[in-house]
């Protein structure tokens, strides 16, 4: 096989657009499954310094002890380090450098949160369904990828049998989907990340790790904190874990870090979603313009 068909044989297991519409789609699922860009709204809900306050200064008003100390620990690891839901339902001490205050985010860990033994929670079933769904492809999407590049060199049967070939390369079953799981976003969300900037982040995991060994909850049970703490506090926004994410990438953005250092942090990829952070913020503006005139 020439070596542009060997190129594009790799390009499909990537999940890269080879030719037609269909072939776009697919390449832009598969951005969203591997979190190749930020949404913007995200970022547009993140919310100020002071609604963070009220936020924090709630989960001291709430009555069940444990249920407090799960939330602050679900609102300092989404809103200032900057995990995503996936990172923290998956969340391990292992995954902690108490001496040198940082977490290390592992590029897999098994899943054993399902309800049953050995079983993977429904988190990670619904992200390989997703895998499976984006990555798989059917003969004819093989048949158009390799004519795309074959330039009608091969014949009918060549292709129907390099087609059928291709496709068994690239598809992959639900059972090597499930074993995937659990995985970061991205390549790049395989990372480490510090916590001990702030004292309190560090005193709410610390709550937190007194009582658990892990986050043994759900993923659903992160939305349950959140919401939780939207009726409870006086923040009159609309509040779920990317948004808190967002939230800690707009927070560094303005202690005046390099896009790369941010870009390390988030777990990015892109440059410009880190750029756009820096770009839009507020509070670090305001600062700069004080300082002009004091």
């Amino acid at each position: 096989m020439s070596s542009d068909l060997a190129e594009r044989h790799q390009q499909i297991q990537q999940g890269i657009a080879i030719a037609g519409d269909n072939n776009a789609i697919k390449a832009s699922a598969r951005a969203v499954l591997e979190g190749e860009q930020e949404t913007t709204h995200a970022r547009d809900d993140a919310i100020s310094p002071r609604q963070f306050e009220q936020l924090v200064n709630a989960t001291h008003r709430i009555e069940s002890a444990s249920i407090a100390i799960e939330t602050r620990a679900v609102l300092f690891l989404c809103g200032r380090v900057g995990l995503r839901k996936g990172e923290l339902t998956h969340l391990r001490e292992s995954w902690f450098d108490w001496s040198n205050g940082t977490l290390t985010i592992p590029n897999h860990q098994p899943c054993e949160k399902g309800q049953h033994d050995d079983e993977p929670c429904g988190y990670c079933r619904r992200r390989a369904e997703d895998r499976v769904s984006t990555n798989n492809i059917s003969i004819e999407e093989a048949k158009t990828a390799l004519e795309s590049v074959a330039d009608g060199t091969l014949s009918t049967n060549a292709l129907e049998q390099q087609a059928q070939e291709l496709q068994s390369e690239v598809n992959m079953s639900m059972e090597d989907a499930l074993a995937l799981q659990w995985q970061p976003k991205t390549k790049r969300s395989a990372r480490t990340v510090p916590f001990d900037f702030d004292v309190r982040v560090k005193l709410a995991l610390e709550a937190f790790f007194e009582e658990f060994d892990r986050w043994e909850k759900s993923a659903a049970t992160v939305n349950r904190r959140i919401n939780r703490l939207e009726d409870i506090s006086p923040v009159d926004t609309r509040l779920y874990p990317h948004a808190l994410r967002a939230t800690a990438a707009s927070y560094h953005a303005s202690r005046d870090i390099s896009i790369h250092s941010l870009m390390s942090i988030m777990g990015w990829s892109d440059p410009s979603t880190a750029r756009s952070y820096v770009n839009a913020n507020a509070d670090q503006a305001a600062r700069e313009i004080r300082s002009k005139h004091r």
